[in-house]
């Protein structure tokens, strides 16, 4: 009986001790929860009622000098999928009924699930973007099957005009991982770009992203158990994009896109006096519209390994040796050094043999051309005058000289990438190549060979400042960007150095000249200078340009200004492998001149 007593009594005490633990486990599990956990758990409380929504600034309009809209939002309907706590097949389950009343492609199918990935803050994506009508009418119709999928108006990037200016407006696309980490690692850029999917990748779009862009704003509105609004908490509005007016002009890019159309190459053209540019084209183009909502991979794979480079930016982003295009700037070294004067002229046999060498540079003409001198040699291109110059100066004086105009410099065009070229020098071949400069060297640089490298903006760049003869500021794509800026009025060089290299520019359209094509059909006066680039090194080979590839043809060159005794606009055209510059480069050159004095002027 004791034994059975002993039993029941040790038994309710094992029964409380158990019922104790329990107690005290569920004691201390409500103070982890009320107490120590209670600001965590509240903010989860909170965030189950409330929720922020972005409300999307509208991107600034990019407009051309004349008000043209080159840039614009249009009104869009997109199809946004709510992703919180769904799973990935959830997902798929969701896309897949969709596509059975709406056409949803794999591309689509893939950017979403990208952006998914990459945005790990966003509570809806899109996955179908600009619906057209019939689609539009037809999912209001079956909206109720689809509680997770919302129509959404949006507002999306359009370039009208967008092959004509693809390399200077450039384009937005898609915020991209590399963006977002940028973005994640600033707290004010992640304040602004809140619930925004798109930024800018290239030309103007990126350049002035900051300004194009806004800043996000948002709403604060709790929801109840079925995630149904309720009321609004708070409503912080967006800061729309600021509008850009560019200093170009749509007729001349549209003018100048025509008449690149069949060439690889470039144009650009500017108002002399404050370095504003009016026209900038580069050919091959492409559509930037293809990359707003995220190019498919066919269409990149296409522009990526289309050998012409459409997506290259030919006036900042490609250099090319400058050829004979650089003959005026060497003149006035010359000048200014007093190795040459007005008078001074030299006898070209059609061949320059170097002091103290056996070594013969050949002029492009084979007989010579007799007696010149520096007006003339800048009319005919005369390449001995220039050889014999360049020997008397010397590469450190021709160095400074070239220096003064921008060579080897960016021009500081508001775009994002700009090639500084190469300006040939002892100190920058030993810095790149280990090596010592020597006599050669000069001779192929006083005739933009060797490795002499310029953009084309740098070119046009170049002329300004010495038309202007001072520093100028830097090539503008923004209208009146300099109006308020005072310009200094200091002189690089005496006027009359000036004015006699004018002076052979002008003789350039002259009977004699190298351009003699227009002497007699120059009613805008243009003047300027022809270039022919080598783009290989013929040694033992004999140049037959009817017989040589296309892709080893010399590059045709055109710097030139209107009217020569009032200059007013400048250009620069470069046309890759066309040849003589006076024969496809200068002809497009006057063109465009012509079209600007009789149409836009």
């Amino acid at each position: 009986m004791l034994n059975n007593r002993f039993i029941l009594v040790r038994r309710f005490n094992i029964l409380l001790v158990i019922l104790f633990l329990f107690l005290l486990l569920i004691t201390i599990r409500l103070f982890w929860l009320q107490i120590y956990k209670n600001d965590f758990y509240l903010e989860r409380s909170k965030s189950n009622s409330e929720r922020i929504e972005p409300i999307k600034p509208l991107r600034g309009l990019i407009f051309d000098r004349n008000d043209y809209i080159l840039a614009e939002n249009i009104l869009t309907y997109n199809l946004e999928i709510d992703i919180e706590n769904k799973s990935t097949e959830e997902l798929y389950s969701i896309i897949g009924e969709l596509s059975k009343i709406l056409s949803i492609s794999e591309h689509e199918r893939d950017l979403f699930f990208k952006m998914r990935s990459e945005r790990k803050f966003l509570r809806k994506i899109p996955l179908k973007i600009n619906i057209n009508n019939e689609e539009l009418t037809f999912f209001v119709s079956k909206k109720f099957l689809f509680p997770d999928v919302t129509l959404k108006e949006e507002f999306l990037r359009s370039y009208k005009y967008g092959i004509e200016n693809a390399h200077l407006i450039g384009y937005i696309n898609r915020i991209s991982k590399k963006d977002l980490e940028k973005i994640e690692n600033d707290p004010e850029m992640l304040d602004d770009y809140f619930g925004m999917t798109h930024i800018g990748k290239q030309g103007i779009e990126n350049s002035f992203e900051n300004s194009l862009r806004g800043k996000s704003g948002f709403k604060k509105i709790r929801v109840n158990a079925n995630n149904s609004f309720i009321a609004e908490i708070e409503n912080k509005k967006a800061l729309d994009g600021q509008d850009l007016i560019l200093s170009i002009d749509l007729n001349l890019q549209k003018q100048s896109h025509e008449l690149l159309k069949n060439y690889k190459g470039s144009m650009i053209m500017t108002n002399i006096s404050n370095n504003e540019v009016l026209a900038y084209q580069s050919n091959p183009s492409f559509d930037p519209n293809l990359f707003v909502n995220g190019i498919s991979f066919a269409d990149w794979d296409k522009l990526n390994t289309d050998p012409n480079k459409p997506m290259l930016d030919r006036v900042t982003n490609a250099v090319y040796p400058p050829g004979s295009t650089i003959k005026p700037f060497l003149s006035i070294a010359g000048l200014e050094n007093n190795v040459i004067n007005k008078d001074y002229s030299i006898n070209d046999p059609g061949f320059y043999q170097l002091p103290k060498t056996k070594k013969i540079f050949m002029d492009w003409k084979k007989e010579g051309h007799g007696n010149v001198n520096v007006i003339t040699a800048i009319a005919e291109s005369c390449d001995v005058y220039f050889y014999d110059l360049a020997y008397r100066l010397g590469i450190e004086k021709m160095d400074n000289s070239l220096r003064k105009f921008s060579f080897g410099q960016k021009t500081g065009i508001n775009l994002p990438t700009e090639k500084s070229g190469i300006l040939p020098s002892p100190e920058w071949k030993f810095k790149h190549h280990k090596k010592k400069w020597n006599a050669y060297e000069t001779i192929n640089t006083s005739i933009g060979q060797g490795d002499f490298l310029s953009s084309p903006a740098q070119l046009v760049h170049g002329l300004n400042i010495l038309l202007n003869n001072k520093q100028m500021p830097p090539l503008s794509l923004i209208k009146d960007k300099f109006s308020d800026v005072p310009l200094s009025d200091e002189k690089i060089t005496d006027e009359k150095y000036i004015e006699i290299v004018k002076r052979g520019m002008q003789e350039v359209t002259s009977s004699n000249g190298t351009f003699r094509s227009i002497a007699n059909n120059n009613k805008n006066k243009i003047a300027g200078k022809t270039g022919t680039a080598q783009v290989f090194s013929l040694k033992s080979q004999t140049y037959d340009e009817d017989n040589i590839a296309d892709h080893l043809k010399d590059h045709s060159l055109f710097i030139g200004y209107a009217p020569h005794d009032n200059p007013q606009v400048s250009i620069a055209v470069i046309i890759e492998n066309g040849g003589h510059g006076s024969t496809i480069a200068a002809p497009i050159a006057k063109k465009m001149i012509d079209f600007y004095f009789e149409t836009i002027k």
